[in-house]
């Protein structure tokens, strides 16, 4: 037999669950309404066949008094109850209404409240039309303001040159007159860098980007050139170095290659390189910068700053995980067949590498896997400062890595019985590599690798959010720690970048910058 619990039991019994002793109070005398304005108070979900907090509002601050002042004006003096009971009786009877004022009002909660959620939805579907309009309609204009003055530029070159011919032709038919083509070639050729110049002074928006483009030929020049000639300069400019001081050496080194964020923009823009491309796709562009951009600080607008930080991070972290990837691929295909002598050494390099000292297959496994994207970036954003930090920028220090022997920038605020250092690394993603490596295999993030082997176990995705919790021990505040790496996660849609993969994994198409 069924047992039935009353309305207000059940609130009693979520009281309880949910230690709100107030409700217990028999001094107060609560009614059932009491209780459920108490409980909503303190955002407990109500049981399903509630009357609800709107419908006590309703009967009890609207219907009852606007009943009681009917009452009052009109002066009735007679028994409500005795006049209109039989009558109500009567009526049920013969219509065989069987009413409910409370499912009445909860219909017509829900009712309104399909209506305000398709209003919602229409309006945000409207708001994302207007925003795609005017992105397309910005981008077609910006194009056909291109091509028109690209088409100005191909007939003032053309002009010059037919007009720079038939003068030569006019002046050695007509007077027998040998002109030096090349010097009449030179003064037509300023003529028409005039004209252009003239017209580039009245178009000032199109003389900035064609200014901030020479940074990204630059670039592209840069990375088209011989690999020997690199070699050759780097040779050369060892060779000046080795005679400077040693502090001259490191100023000169510093400013050897310093990146501008302008030119970074330039460049994700003529590689049409956009996150929300990358969200729909699920594919990035190998791009490789070995450093971050020194000024990128300046970058006045917020989200455009957080963007440029994760363009520059994302291509290494998923390439960094790509790789391991292939290698847990690997190890998974040489345990279901013979173990090869080559199999046997490639295994014993990843004992090594992975700190797998009784060479357990099970804690190999555990060790080599990847780490989900929006954790890495997420703490990449964190610990850098969203690459700002004087860490970052000196040393490639995205992750803020201790070290108490390797080579490391000095933190300037520290207390006398630390003796760390921030490890430094040459490039970026030997920074994310380390990174890795470190989550992998120290014994301080144990319960993240087991976490993420039970995910494996369930053949769930391996998610951040699932995940992140896990990482207490990274920092000294823990728990706060990890909440933060949550919320970048969330504001950021970092979860939406765990499925990336690299575009076109082959060596040739990588940019390294």
């Amino acid at each position: 037999m069924v047992k039935i619990v009353s309305y207000r039991q059940k609130l009693l019994e979520l009281a309880k669950i949910y230690k709100i002793d107030k409700v217990f109070d028999t001094n107060l005398k609560h009614t059932t309404y009491d209780i459920e304005i108490i409980l909503l108070k303190k955002k407990v979900p109500l049981p399903s066949n509630s009357r609800g907090y709107i419908s006590h509002k309703l009967i009890n601050e609207v219907f009852k008094p606007f009943y009681q002042g009917l009452i009052k004006k009109l002066s009735f003096n007679i028994n409500v109850s005795k006049f209109f009971k039989p009558f109500y009786q009567g009526l049920i009877k013969k219509l065989s209404i069987n009413f409910s004022v409370s499912k009445f009002l909860k219909g017509i909660s829900k009712f309104f409240k399909k209506i305000i959620n398709g209003i919602e939805d229409y309006f945000k579907f409207i708001i994302f039309n207007i925003v795609n309009f005017f992105k397309i309609l910005t981008k077609k204009i910006i194009n056909g303001i291109e091509d028109y003055f690209k088409f100005i530029i191909f007939n003032i070159v053309n002009f010059f040159k037919i007009l720079t011919k038939t003068i030569i032709n006019g002046l050695n038919d007509i007077y027998n007159f040998k002109v030096r083509e090349k010097i009449l070639k030179n003064i037509f050729s300023k003529a028409a860098y005039s004209s252009l110049a003239i017209i580039l002074i009245f178009s000032g928006f199109y003389v900035k980007n064609i200014i901030t483009g020479v940074d990204s030929l630059k670039i592209s020049l840069e990375i088209k050139s011989d690999k020997k000639e690199i070699v050759k300069n780097k040779k050369n400019n060892s060779k000046e170095l080795s005679k400077l001081p040693e502090d001259k050496k490191s100023s000169l080194l510093d400013n050897d290659y310093n990146l501008n964020t302008q030119t970074v923009l330039n460049l994700f823009e003529d590689l049409e390189y956009d996150l929300d491309n990358v969200r729909n796709k699920k594919k990035v562009k190998p791009i490789y910068f070995t450093r971050l951009p020194k000024d990128l600080d300046t970058i006045k607008s917020v989200n455009e700053k957080k963007e440029t930080f994760l363009q520059i991070l994302l291509p290494l972290v998923v390439a960094e995980n790509e790789k391991i990837r292939e290698d847990r691929e690997y190890l998974l295909k040489i345990l279901k067949t013979n173990k090869s002598p080559e199999s046997k050494k490639w295994l014993n390099k990843k004992y090594k590498a992975y700190k797998v000292s009784d060479k357990s297959i099970k804690e190999l496994i555990e060790k080599i896997d990847i780490i989900p994207t929006s954790i890495a970036l997420a703490q990449a954003a964190k610990e850098s400062g969203w690459g700002t930090s004087r860490f970052a920028l000196e040393g490639n220090a995205i992750y803020g890595q201790w070290t108490w022997t390797g080579d490391g920038i000095e933190p300037l605020e520290k207390t006398k019985d630390q003796s760390h250092k921030i490890l430094k690394f040459p490039l970026l993603r030997a920074s994310v590599k380390a990174y890795i490596d470190n989550l992998n295999t120290h014994r301080g993030y144990k319960s993240f690798r087991v976490k993420r082997a039970e995910l494996r176990k369930q053949n769930k995705k391996l998610s951040g959010i699932e995940l992140i919790h896990e990482l207490e021990n990274y920092a000294q505040t823990g728990k706060e720690y990890t909440k933060i790496l949550e919320q970048i996660i969330k504001q950021n849609d970092l979860d939406e970048l765990e499925s990336v993969t690299i575009d076109d994994f082959k060596e040739s198409n990588q940019l390294k910058l």
